[in-house]
């Protein structure tokens, strides 16, 4: 039986929670721009979860039986989660304070486009559910 909502469906909530998070790590950084000290961050997420899809790929070893183990670590999709780093800035204020006005507001920018994207195919995801739905009441 296949599941209503399958690897792809959890991959694009991931990312939209993931888009969330980074958009307020983001606008803290802009609100911190003039905070002596304050370091940058951003929320790298990518790697990890182009990580949990490969390991739901088939492994290298050959497996002859169910219980034998492919070469695989596995990592769940629903457990990856984002890593928060220090952004690096050559030019860091005299304060220390390595807040780029213009490069946090470009990385704002496109994390709004990449969120509103997920949401476009997210509802879509939904529509065609509806549609099947509507198909099958028929």
């Amino acid at each position: 039986m296949p599941k209503l909502f399958d690897v792809n469906f959890t991959l694009l909530g991931k990312s939209l929670d993931f888009r969330t998070r980074r958009n307020a790590l983001l606008a803290g950084n802009i609100a911190n721009l003039e905070t002596p000290g304050y370091k940058s961050k951003d929320l790298v997420f990518e790697r990890a979860l182009g990580e949990a899809i490969k390991a739901s790929q088939p492994g290298p070893l050959q497996v002859t039986h169910p219980q034998h183990m492919d070469g695989r670590r596995p990592i769940p999709l629903v457990r990856v989660q984002p890593q928060v780093i220090e952004t690096a800035s050559p030019d860091a204020a005299l304060d220390q304070n390595t807040v780029n006005l213009e490069t946090e507001m470009a990385k704002l920018a496109e994390n709004q486009v990449m969120y509103q994207a997920l949401t476009r195919m997210i509802s879509s995801r939904f529509q065609q559910l509806k549609l099947a739905i509507r198909e099958g009441d028929a």
